[in-house]
């Protein structure tokens, strides 16, 4: 019976955490890729919103799906030689295909 019990609660976790893991979809504005990240602009509310992540094969108008990750103010890419007022660096990013 405990492990019946174990089981169900591993089960339960497991299920809380897998969504949450790429949570936030979007459409693709437009990308960059640099040796380091690609760099993806989406919309949200009406405002441009830029992600890094991992190099990644995305385009324009691609639907993707991120974790929320973190934000840093004021982000200077050295290789695009361009400020950014923020960009959400994301653990990972993934293209959700098309139905």
């Amino acid at each position: 019976m405990k492990l019946v019990s174990r089981l169900l609660c591993g089960l339960a976790l497991l299920a809380s955490l897998v969504p949450a893991a790429l949570a936030v979809e979007a459409s693709v504005v437009s990308a960059a890729t640099t040796l380091s990240y690609t760099f993806i602009e989406i919309e949200r509310d009406g405002k441009p919103i830029w992600l890094a992540s991992d190099v990644v094969e995305v385009k324009p108008g691609d639907r993707i799906s991120f974790d929320e990750g973190f934000i840093m103010m004021n982000f200077f890419s050295n290789d695009l030689q361009r400020m950014f007022p923020n960009m959400t660096f994301v653990e990972k990013v993934k293209v959700i295909p098309e139905k």
